[in-house]
Parts: C-alpha cells; sequence; structure tokens
C-alpha cells in the first residue's frame, strides 16, 4: 500500500501549466493536425477488386474450368479480396467526401462480404439449415440484394453509362440466381454466370480508364460513356 500510494504522488513542479502545454502544441515541429486521405482515388482499388471477385464467379457458376457444385472455390476472392478491397475503398472515398462513391463500393463490399459468408455458412453447416431449405435461403439472399441494387441503379443513372450499365448486369445476375434457387434449373444459373462475366469486363475496362486518367492521359481508353439522366 505504502509502494503504491508513493508511485501515485505527483509533485506540483513537475506539471506544466496550461500555457507551457499551449506552447508546446503551437510551436513549429509540432502540428497542430494531420491531413488524412488528402487525394486520390478509390475506383482505382474498387474496379479492379471487383472484377476480379466477379469472373471468379462467372467463371464458376458457367461452369467453364469445374462444376458449379464446387462454388467454394470462389470464396478467398469473394471473401478476402473483393469483399475487404471494396471496405478498404469505402473508407478511402468516406475519407475524401465522397459520398455517392462511398454508398457504392460500402453496399457492394456488404454484397460480396455476406455472399462469402452465405458459401461458407452453407458449407460448413453453421446455420444449421437443413439441407432441404437450402435453396430457399439461397433465394432470399439472390432476392433481397438484387431489390437493393434496383433501387441503387436509379442514382447511378446519373453517372457515367458503364456504372449503370454494371448494376443492371448485377440486378439481372441476381434475378436469374434466384428463378435457379427456386426452380432448381442449372441452365439459368450457367446463364446468370454469363452476365456476371459481361459486368466483370465492364469493370476491368473502367479500371484501365481510371488508372490511364491517374497516371495523367488526356483522353483514357475505353470511354465509360455519359450520364444517362441529367
Amino acid at each position: 500500500m505504502t509502494e503504491t500510494t508513493q508511485s501515485t504522488n505527483v509533485h506540483p513542479e513537475t506539471v506544466p501549466a496550461a500555457h507551457d502545454l499551449r506552447a508546446i502544441v503551437e510551436s513549429p515541429g509540432h502540428p497542430a493536425g494531420v491531413v488524412v486521405g488528402a487525394g486520390g482515388d478509390p475506383l482505382i482499388l474498387a474496379l479492379p477488386i471487383f472484377a476480379v471477385g466477379s469472373l471468379a464467379l462467372g467463371v464458376t457458376l458457367t461452369g467453364l474450368m469445374f462444376p458449379v457444385a464446387s462454388l467454394g472455390a470462389v470464396i478467398p476472392v469473394v471473401l478476402l479480396a473483393t469483399g475487404l478491397g471494396l471496405v478498404m475503398s469505402t473508407i478511402w472515398a468516406a475519407l475524401l467526401g465522397q459520398t455517392m462513391v462511398a454508398g457504392i463500393t460500402g453496399t457492394f463490399g456488404g454484397f460480396w462480404l455476406s455472399f462469402g459468408g452465405l458459401l461458407l455458412g452453407l458449407t460448413h453447416n453453421w446455420f444449421g439449415v437443413d439441407p432441404a431449405a437450402v435453396a430457399p435461403v439461397q433465394e432470399l439472399f439472390f432476392v433481397s440484394w438484387a431489390c437493393l441494387f434496383l433501387f441503387l441503379l436509379v442514382p447511378c443513372l446519373r453517372l457515367p453509362a458503364v456504372y449503370p450499365a454494371i448494376v443492371g448486369l448485377v440486378v439481372a445476375t441476381l434475378a436469374l440466381a434466384a428463378a435457379s434457387a427456386a426452380t432448381g434449373n442449372a441452365t439459368v444459373l450457367k446463364i446468370a454466370g454469363y452476365v456476371t462475366l459481361a459486368f466483370a469486363f465492364l469493370g476491368f475496362s473502367a479500371f484501365v480508364n481510371v488508372g490511364l486518367t491517374a497516371m495523367g492521359a488526356r483522353k483514357p481508353f475505353p470511354p465509360l460513356g455519359r450520364p444517362l439522366m441529367s
């Protein structure tokens, strides 16, 4: 007890006065603040990380490399790369005050993270879902996200045409996936895979444009298109 009391005693002469603290903080060499996120374009990360996840999913759904039953193979890409990468882009955009960019990347980040979680949960039976109820669970997932992206499409119409095109194709993919889960039709799911490859290609194209712009190109290629709504 004696040692504890002695260790907490503070001598008045060792405590700086208020004016001394102010002088220390405001003196040269002690910056009063730090500017975080002062520049850059979050899309330089968001677009390629989105496109690679879409590519992996599209290739899997179409069965071009392995059966659709091996859908769990995309988890490392869609969860640990695309999902987390889009969260990083969202934070970057928020620091820059880019509200719409942060909203779009955050929404897509939530989709990819939850999709990876769905695949993990169903593969390892974490949710206690009866095997007979797996299809309705998938249908609920796809319908819920399709509705959200359908509403997201409206404000995206004021962006360059490539972005509403991507969101529109995402809505179509989710609708097809929901229909496949409801009917058990594998052909419909394969069609959804080809639509996924289409918006993956658009994502890579937009990334090339943003990348060239970041490098100072005056007329970057390919063009992103004019907004569909003023």
